[in-house]
């Protein structure tokens, strides 16, 4: 259920509020996920409406752009698995377009149009540490081997068409970077200032939080607490890829929801990868395509998508990262009994 509240104290790692710089907070569930707008500062008397036009925002995103509901991407998929052409809305067509260039620049790394495979592991869905059995071989095979990946489209005029039938794509690498991008353009344009947007553990900034500056917890993926805080300048975002959110286990392997395009198999020896950058949709894309490059390919894929704040942890729990981002990470003080 929504809700609004005035934070008054500490609002954990991801907002350190000041007492007389007051927050405002709202929560909501969108696109699978629990989303928080976060508006530092006297900048309002009623925060409400504008938390209003965010979630209005946030879930039409939602609905649109999700390839397993009733929105404009299922619409889009259904036309291209009958062969048809589709008119895409300006926002679709942008997003698809961003999506090509970004998996042009991971070299396929990144890839929304393997939602076939997604489905084909049950990831379409929230599966959170239930057991399961990966589909056979030969069903994998038989998919790479068809009409799969996001560069078999083509877009003209926002005419989306692709060369065979399909692909199934599925914009989840993407997406929230999207609306996350989107939430704060639009409290941007309704005159704030100050703000964060959180879903789900990826994040923008903007502004500062009264008179510091946004601080943001980064996620043990192998524990439950964090591995230290970063402070985002204005405009600046994180995200996270990681195997602990969507993932089934099986004869004690994990098989978590990032899927690698080149072998139909999810990444496993990966468990984490977190990225800063100035924009919600490449943070989200690079996050997705360092989780699959893997331990000898990671550094030169950040470089490739001009990514130089990674910190990446692999399937064993052994923390790597990037100069920039070893040199802004703090860590968490120890608690005292």
């Amino acid at each position: 259920m929504a809700r609004w509240t005035l934070l008054l104290a500490a609002c954990a790692l991801v907002a350190s509020c000041e007492a007389d710089r007051p927050a405002w907070q709202y929560g909501f569930a969108v696109m699978g996920t629990e989303v928080r707008v976060i508006i530092a500062g006297a900048e309002t008397r009623d925060p409400t409406p504008h938390f209003a036009a965010v979630e209005a925002r946030l879930a039409q995103i939602g609905r649109d752009f999700y390839a397993w509901a009733d929105g404009e991407l299922a619409e889009l998929n259904t036309a291209l698995a009958e062969g048809r052409s589709f008119q895409a809305s300006a926002d679709m067509a942008g997003l698809l377009a961003q999506a090509q260039n970004l998996s042009r620049l991971s070299g396929g790394a990144f890839d929304p149009g393997i939602g076939a495979l997604v489905e084909l592991w049950g990831f379409h869905q929230p599966r959170p540490g239930v057991a399961g059995t990966p589909p056979a071989d030969d069903e994998i095979a038989v998919l790479l081997e068809g009409c799969i990946g996001i560069a078999r489209i083509s877009l003209r005029s926002s005419q989306v068409a692709s060369d065979c039938r399909g692909p199934l794509i599925d914009l989840g690498g993407i997406a929230k970077g999207f609306a996350v991008d989107e939430a704060m353009s639009l409290l941007r344009a309704r005159g704030i200032a100050n703000a964060m947007i959180d879903a789900g553990g990826d994040l923008r900034a903007m502004g500062r939080n009264g008179r510091r500056a946004w601080r943001v917890g980064i996620q043990d993926p192998r524990g439950d607490g964090v591995l230290g805080s970063i402070a985002l300048a204005s405009g600046e975002a994180a995200f996270t890829s990681g195997d602990y959110a969507r993932y089934f286990t099986h004869e004690g392997t994990r098989y978590a929801h990032v899927i690698d395009p080149a072998t139909g198999y999810p990444v496993t020896h990966t468990a984490g990868v977190t990225v800063l950058g100035g924009r919600g949709i490449a943070a989200d894309a690079a996050s997705t395509a360092l989780m699959v490059a893997g331990p000898e390919q990671w550094r030169s894929m950040a470089e490739r998508l001009g990514t130089r704040a990674v910190l990446r942890v692999d399937a064993e729990g052994s923390v790597d990262m990037t100069r920039i981002f070893g040199g802004r990470l703090e860590p968490v003080p120890a608690t005292v009994d």
